[in-house]
């Protein structure tokens, strides 16, 4: 018993000892990770300033060129938006006023309203093909400008996403980072 005693202290050090070795490993690999991290940094700070400089020099074009691409944007939204609204469509013959018809005046009176209907079917669908044509034709101008803008922005090497966009037309240090 007596052995087992004094053999307990040092079985007690040396847990104790392996215990600090591999505490102080684990801080040398966060040191090592921290010193790793603050010279990475070091090394995109010249490119960061190169980045927000050029974006300085280039702020009013790709300014401009957000808006454009923002407004084509929303005025494709306000587009697919819009529905048609058809021509008034001819009153039908009053049955009241009718029933006070003879048979035959009730009968032409029917085929004026049907005549009637007919010309606005056609009046109508005429002017729903004009006015689809026209949506069409304004949904391809806008997706050409928005496109156009996009192109633009891409050749300014500005990514096409909206954070992008962001960043870029406020020059913003912190947003560029991202895009570094």
């Amino acid at each position: 018993m007596r052995h087992q005693r004094s053999s307990a202290p040092l079985l007690l050090a040396a847990l104790l000892a392996v215990l600090l070795v591999a505490c102080n490993g684990a801080e040398r690999q966060r040191r090592e990770q921290a010193a790793r991290e603050q010279a990475a940094a070091a090394q995109r700070q010249p490119q960061l300033d190169g980045l927000v400089s050029r974006c300085r020099q280039q702020q009013p074009a790709v300014q401009k060129l957000v808006q454009e691409h923002e407004r084509s944007d929303a005025a494709l939204t306000q587009l697919s938006q819009q529905r048609y609204i058809p021509l008034p469509r001819p009153a039908a013959p009053d049955p009241a006023v009718l029933a006070r018809f003879t048979r035959d005046d009730q009968e032409l009176e029917q085929e004026r309203y049907q005549q009637a209907l007919d010309r606005w079917r056609e009046a109508d669908g005429a002017e729903r093909r004009r006015w689809e044509a026209g949506q069409e034709a304004r949904r391809q101008e806008l997706t050409a400008r928005q496109s156009e803008a996009r192109q633009a922005l891409t050749k300014l090497d500005v990514a096409a996403t909206a954070a992008a966009r962001t960043a870029w037309s406020r020059c913003d240090r912190s947003q560029l980072s991202a895009f570094s």
